[in-house]
């Protein structure tokens, strides 16, 4: 079972620029230290300036896994964080591929 894991990220008024570059870095950090394969899209239609990272895992298991891992890599500062003020709202989904 192949599991898709998004995350939307919605950049406050007038910081899609910085929002932009900082999604590419913090994507960036994660393949470097975890090997992870993120793909960034932009959304077309909706909330404008709509960036969405997605990745593929091959069970729940491995994802929850990686995010455990991402977390401490967050808490000991290997993977970046967003300047306050940047980001409006993130919403994360898991989805199974069918």
């Amino acid at each position: 079972m192949t599991v898709v894991f998004t995350r939307t990220v919605t950049p406050n008024s007038g910081h899609l620029g910085g929002t932009l570059k900082f999604a590419k870095k913090r994507i960036k950090a994660l393949r470097k230290a975890y090997g992870l394969k993120i793909a960034l899209n932009a959304r077309v239609g909706g909330p404008a300036g709509q960036l969405i990272m997605v990745s593929y895992h091959d069970s729940m298991g491995d994802l929850e896994k990686m995010r455990r891992k991402v977390m401490k890599g967050v808490a000991g500062g290997k993977i970046p964080q967003p300047k306050p003020g940047l980001i409006k709202s993130v919403e994360d989904a898991v989805l199974i591929r069918l």
